[in-house]
């Protein structure tokens, strides 16, 4: 069986602690793994991209057995009206490798991407921005106070209402039928310090429901983010 993993993803609230007992030897110190280390890990006996972009490979990857969040951020056109960017076609055939090795051949391959691990998400993002303090998902809050939110877009409006100046734009994208990005009915609270918009958005997600995913997309002068409590399965926002 080619997936070897729960299917309800990682974010089940598990913890994998366990210790061996030799013969003559001490315990070992128990191993604590968390849920998107755990997933990182997942063996996967073969993953193939065939003349298809990174984002093709990152929706076939999150969509397997050991499903999890993901945050992609595109690479941004310069003007809203500039022609859509052309992503690289990737050819890729692996063999006995793992969810980490699968994310690392991918942005290897496309070398405009990098990736990181952050609460229960993996963020994949362009790598020419890990530097820029001023590039939008990188821009930190002192404080995010969310307050009786029952929907994603009022999240959104606090985090730019609490970020320092400058004023930041940023429009949530309709990408079509069939996406939900509803919240639970009842309204939520809560506060987060210290906290980058990248980590915010995470914490916003991941409120929709376990696999809820998201996308950044557009351009320098228009950005707009996709989401969908499904998980990274729809067509970004172009």
């Amino acid at each position: 069986m080619e997936d070897r993993f729960f299917a309800s993803g990682y974010f089940l609230l598990l913890i994998s602690s366990f210790s061996l007992v030799h013969e003559g030897r001490r315990p070992e110190t128990p191993v604590k793994v968390t849920p998107v280390e755990f997933v990182l890990n997942y063996e996967i006996s073969a993953f193939d991209l065939n003349n298809e972009t990174i984002e093709v490979g990152l929706k076939r990857l999150a969509s397997r057995s050991a499903a999890f969040a993901m945050g992609f951020e595109h690479e941004l056109k310069s003007k809203q009206t500039d022609p859509p960017i052309q992503d690289p076609r990737l050819t890729l055939h692996l063999t006995a490798t793992t969810v980490r090795e699968a994310l690392d051949a991918m942005c290897h391959a496309d070398g405009r991407y990098t990736w990181s691990t952050d609460d229960a998400f993996v963020n994949v993002y362009p790598i020419k921005t890990i530097s820029d303090a001023s590039y939008l998902m990188n821009r930190r809050l002192e404080k995010l106070d969310l307050k009786e939110l029952t929907d994603i877009q009022q999240g959104l409006l606090a985090i730019v209402n609490q970020l320092p100046t400058p004023k930041e734009q940023v429009a949530i994208a309709q990408i079509g039928i069939g996406v939900d990005d509803a919240y639970p009915p009842e309204p939520w609270t809560t506060s987060y310090e210290k906290l980058t918009v990248r980590q915010a958005i995470n914490r916003l997600v991941r409120h929709m429901g376990e696999r809820s995913s998201w996308a950044f997309t557009g351009s320098a002068d228009f950005r707009a983010l996709a989401f969908d409590k499904r998980g990274f399965f729809f067509d970004s926002y172009n």
